[in-house]
């Protein structure tokens, strides 16, 4: 079964996955709530405690030209003033015209659970049905990662090429390793974009057209699925017209912001595109909650799109059920309540629609 039959026909039915951070410092601690939680759809885990080189920025830096990361500083930045920079630059266009996908591996120092949790749910035998894997989207990594005199590399024509290009081989490197560990289950790459809540706001003058062929670029590169993760309120419209499989939402925040964009969305979905709800708060607002209370959430807004002309069967089968952001910077204890959380509802929501 090659991927694109693997795409055509996967449904998730609700199951539920998680966003990419971790607050673990260890990665012990993070593979045991993963495999314990999300068992059928797994991710590996960015762990930002554990070294200033998995923060979601600097792990996908290495092999960027001119890149330098000051570890003991936490910061990074593009020296496009270096000696070496052309020769680096040189060196970068040669690689990717020879299609070198291995020169931009993401290595064990920058993505610990990357390297030694996927093995474990071969080795546990977890029920795995699709794994799932990240990068930094273009847009939050041109906007974040700065020349040295402060400026977003974005609004560089060679950087913002250089950088697309990048995160294209970083996601197509991720995508075989997962694959090689599970050869018979689809990869979903998820492309991490908390930047887009700026789209369209003084803080981020890129046009739509700019934003677009961006990420139509990083999304054409997966041979899987393909994932886009806003954890805010953006244009909607734009990620929805673009080729993305599965569009991440913070439901529990921004559902009703979302449900504007109802005949983009409608497409989205009539053409087999999935969305992950981010119903699980990611603040201190999961203190309060319970699977119960953000099962009637989950119901109601089901029922607000039924009342818009979705099929409620269809947005089931087509829907995976998420935290509303990442963890990374959150207490352990409330990490592992969300991801508890995410689990409950969503065996909640199948056992009350009789999904599986």
């Amino acid at each position: 079964m090659n991927s694109m039959d693997k795409k055509k026909i996967f449904k998730p039915y609700c199951m539920a996955t998680g966003i990419g951070s971790l607050p673990y410092p260890r990665v012990e601690g993070a593979s045991e709530i993963i495999m314990t939680s999300l068992r059928e759809a797994p991710f590996w885990p960015q762990l930002p405690n554990r070294s200033y080189l998995e923060n979601m920025y600097a792990q996908y830096a290495e092999q960027f030209p001119g890149m330098v990361i000051d570890v003991p500083g936490k910061q990074m930045f593009v020296d496009t003033e270096a000696p070496e920079y052309p020769e680096q630059l040189e060196a970068f266009y040669a690689r990717i015209i020879a299609d070198d996908v291995d020169y931009f591996a993401i290595s064990r120092n920058y993505a610990a659970g990357l390297w030694q949790v996927p093995p474990l749910w071969q080795q546990s035998r977890l029920p795995v049905k699709i794994i799932k894997g990240q990068v930094t989207g273009p847009v939050s990594f041109g906007m974040t990662v700065t020349t040295a005199d402060k400026k977003s590399i974005i609004y560089d024509q060679t950087l913002a090429d250089v950088l697309v290009k990048h995160l294209v081989m970083k996601s197509r490197w991720q995508e075989d390793f997962l694959q090689q560990i599970f050869p018979d289950r689809p990869v979903m790459m998820f492309f991490d974009e908390p930047y887009m809540v700026s789209f369209g706001t003084a803080f981020c003058s890129l046009s739509r057209e700019i934003v677009v062929a961006m990420l139509e670029e990083v999304f054409s590169a997966v041979k899987g699925l393909s994932g886009v993760h806003c954890c805010g309120n953006t244009d909607w419209s734009l990620l929805l017209q673009t080729s993305v499989d599965v569009l991440n939402f913070d439901a529990y925040e921004y559902a009703d912001n979302l449900f504007l964009y109802h005949e983009d969305l409608h497409r989205f979905i009539d053409r087999g595109g999935c969305l992950a709800w981010g119903i699980v708060p990611t603040g201190e607002a999961v203190l309060r909650e319970s699977a119960k209370s953000l099962f009637r959430q989950f119901a109601d807004q089901v029922a607000q799109l039924e009342s818009m002309g979705f099929s409620r069967e269809t947005i089931l089968s087509q829907s995976f059920i998420t935290p509303s952001c990442g963890c990374g910077s959150l207490p352990v204890l409330w990490a592992e309540k969300i991801l508890q959380l995410t689990d409950e509802l969503s065996t909640m929501i199948r056992k009350h629609y009789a999904l599986v």
